[in-house]
Order: structure tokens, then sequence, then C-alpha cells
């Protein structure tokens, strides 16, 4: 034995190396799956209790201000789409409850919103911290650190969520979690076409966005024409009023020969976009588009 190691030290080296790092990584792996499993279990546990199931109506007021005008038109498009969907009772009921967001702020401020695709693991609420915009992108809703991290907006979009173009991004987890189904369920034709439409719930109100688009897209930001480079990094100089045209025509000219855009489907600089984004391989996102229907105060 003694022989062998001499003549072979560099092989007795690469084997005991090559040990140690199997360790490393089995300890990584079980540590990593123990977390994810932990947080998941987290949203599942708020998911079912934390929802408000019937939303009282707003007190008539005698005046009629902005708001009310605003809820007035809303309620319309609202009524219009219940009587136009096949599954109104579904969408009534969804419509009529949200999530207790004061469940949420005993865990974290920073929930902004909360993300609901029907008949999918993703519903889960939105988070955004204002002093770094990736601040979520490694960090947990409890405030720990690592994965999955939450779904979020960075601090360059307004939190109410009325800016032309709105970005949540979530990673593609391999077990399926957070954005991690994003791509499988957009790219097949008939769950797109039985699930068109996706909800985002504030405080005060619910939005429905119907999907009008999912492609790939490069690692580049969507909104980079509005970055400008300043000596202490890029920083962000404000959303345009023809973004949502322009992120579109983006999206349409990468080429993703794959790529779903509801036919017909103009985007116009009167329009509200919500994206969502993950990572997929090789420096690509995956990209789905919602285009908002109506926003329905409480």
């Amino acid at each position: 034995m003694k022989d062998f190691f001499k003549k072979y030290p560099g092989l007795i080296v690469f084997i005991g190396v090559g040990i140690l790092l199997t360790i490393v990584f089995v300890f990584y792996e079980v540590m990593y799956n123990t977390q994810n499993k932990e947080q998941q279990g987290q949203y599942e546990e708020l998911n079912k209790s934390a929802w408000i199931t019937e939303v009282g109506e707003p007190e008539e007021s005698e005046t009629v201000s902005a708001e009310d005008a605003e809820r007035a038109e809303n309620d319309a498009k609202m009524k219009a789409f219940l009587e136009s969907v096949e599954d109104s009772d579904f969408y009534k009921k969804q419509l009529k409850s949200r999530p207790n967001f004061e469940t949420y702020w005993e865990i974290n401020e920073d929930v902004i919103g909360y993300l609901l695709i029907p008949d999918s693991k993703i519903e889960y609420p939105i988070l955004q911290n204002d002093s770094k915009r990736d601040y979520y992108l490694k960090r947990n809703i409890d405030g720990s650190t690592g994965y999955p991290g939450c779904i979020y907006i960075e601090n360059i979009n307004e939190p109410n969520f009325r800016d032309p173009v709105t970005i949540a991004y979530g990673h593609n987890m391999a077990n399926k979690t957070m954005f991690g189904q994003l791509h499988d369920i957009y790219r097949n034709a008939a769950f797109r076409d039985s699930h068109k439409y996706v909800f985002v719930y504030q405080p005060e109100s619910v939005s429905l966005y119907e999907i009008i688009a999912a492609t790939s897209y490069s690692d580049e930001h969507l909104l980079a024409d509005n970055f400008k480079k300043e000596d202490d990094g890029f920083m962000f100089t404000g959303i345009r009023q023809d973004d949502q045209v322009k992120v579109m025509n983006h999206l349409k000219e990468y080429g993703d020969k794959n790529a779903y855009f509801k036919e017909g489907e103009e985007v116009t600089e009167n329009d509200r976009l919500f994206v969502m984004a993950t990572c997929s391989s090789n420096r690509i996102r995956v990209i789905v588009v919602g285009k908002l229907l109506f926003t329905h105060l409480y």
C-alpha cells in the first residue's frame, strides 16, 4: 500500500479532492432542497390561511370624485368581462376575494402585491425593496438569504403597478416552484387557451391581465433603453410613455421561432403591461406578457 501511495501520489490527491467535492456537493444539495421545501411550505401555508373571501362594496358618496369615475369605468369593464367569459362564477369569486395583506406584512413589510395564475403553482406575494433593485433575487420572504428568493419587482417600477410596463422576476426553480412553471404552462397551447388571465392583487384592488405573449429574450434588461451610465453605475431615468410599445417590438424582433403572440393584438401607449420574467439557459430569459383588462377597486 505504501508503494502504491509513493507510485501514484497525484492519483491519490485527485481521488481525495473528488471525494471532498462530492461531500460538499451532497451537503449543498441537501441544504438547498431543505431550504426550498421550507420556504415553499411557508408560502403554501399562507396561501391557505391569509385570504379574505368576501370583499365589501364601497360606501356610496354624494359627490363623484376622480376615483369614483375610475371605479365606475373599471366596474363596467369587469361586468362586460364576466358576461363574456365562460367560467364567470370562478372569476367573480376571485375578483371578490383577496389576500389578507396584514398577515403578510407581519412577516415582511415589503410585500406590495400578490400574483395568482389559476391551476398552477404560481401563487405568491410580490415584494419590492426600495433601496436595492434585485434585493429579493436571493432573499426569502422571511429575510433569510438563499433560494428560492421571492417574486419581486425592481424599485425602478412604481409599487402601485401603474407604470406602462411593470416587470416581475422569479427564479426558474427545478421543482417548478416560483417561476419554474412559467415556460411550460404558457408554451402549452391547451393551457394557455384555457388560462388566458392572471390576477395581481393589491391591498385595495385586484387587476386582471390577459396573456398576450409568451416568448424568450436575451438577458438584456427589457427597459435597457431607459438606463444611463453614471459614475456609480446604472441609474434609471424614468419610464417613457411609449415603453409598452417598445417592449413588445423588442420581443417580436428578437425572433423566437416558438414564440406566442396573440393574433391581432396591438399594444398602444394607453395600455399597461405586466411582464413575468425568469431565466432559462445560455443567458436566455423566458418572458410572459399580460395586458391589463381592468382594475377592480375594493
